[in-house]
């Protein structure tokens, strides 16, 4: 008697925990030295602090999860466990008067470890603010925040498997997906039917970098198809 064979995927999408902070923020920090933007944030900052600093804002999304809509999703290793990417959506959300006190207590001002680029920090965060209160409306829409893939499990489409648990979700709500695009994960996002409606254009000359970069802004319908 011949058992049928069975296939065992080398990858899987997870609910995260919070017992995955410290792997999320590993992946985190291998991601970001070649954006223009990002990359340049944190030019001076001691390796611990920016570890710290990293770990602090991760924890605090998960404390927080209840009252700001925040999701987060894991790849893993099937047979390691290893955590080998991750995403932070935003999901519709609508609080009582009770939840939205709660939440105005949170602490929102911005802070930055010793060594940030403090005047590119205030320009680009303070810019996306703007957006998002000009195009997102917290209630109704999905929020991909935040999608990284460690480089080395990079191209073998496990932004893609993150990417379509979030959309999955909008479309069963007939809701729009907005995101925050950079020029690495630009192309990806377009196939899945994000189209850009803005942008942000920062002269990075005097932050030690060359021309102009530009960070995209991008919606997409309930269920549109992907390329």
């Amino acid at each position: 008697m011949h058992l049928p064979s069975v296939t065992i995927m080398p990858f899987k999408v997870l609910p995260a925990e919070a017992t995955d902070i410290p792997d999320i923020v590993a992946v985190h920090e291998t991601t970001w030295d070649d954006d223009p933007i990002v990359g340049r944030l944190f030019p001076n900052v001691d390796p611990k602090a920016q570890y710290d600093y990293d770990l602090d804002f991760y924890k605090k999304k998960f404390d927080s999860k209840e009252l700001t809509g925040s999701v987060m999703h894991k790849v893993v290793e099937t047979e390691s466990g290893k955590l080998v990417a991750f995403a932070k959506w935003k999901y519709p959300y609508t609080l009582t008067a009770e939840q939205q006190a709660e939440k105005d207590k949170l602490d929102t001002s911005r802070s930055y470890p010793p060594g940030t680029n403090v005047e590119l920090y205030e320009q680009f965060f303070g810019r996306l603010d703007t957006l998002r209160e000009k195009y997102l409306d917290e209630e109704k829409d999905y929020f991909l925040h935040i999608l990284i893939v460690s480089p080395q499990y990079q191209r073998r489409g496990l932004g893609t498997m993150l990417i379509r648990e979030g959309l999955a979700a909008a479309d069963r709500d007939n809701a729009r997906t907005y995101i925050e695009a950079s020029p690495m994960g630009l192309g990806l996002y377009k196939k899945h039917a994000w189209k850009e409606i803005d942008d942000i254009l920062i002269d990075m000359r005097p932050h030690g970098g060359t021309g102009i970069a530009s960070e995209k802004i991008l919606m997409r319908e309930p269920g549109a198809a992907t390329a």
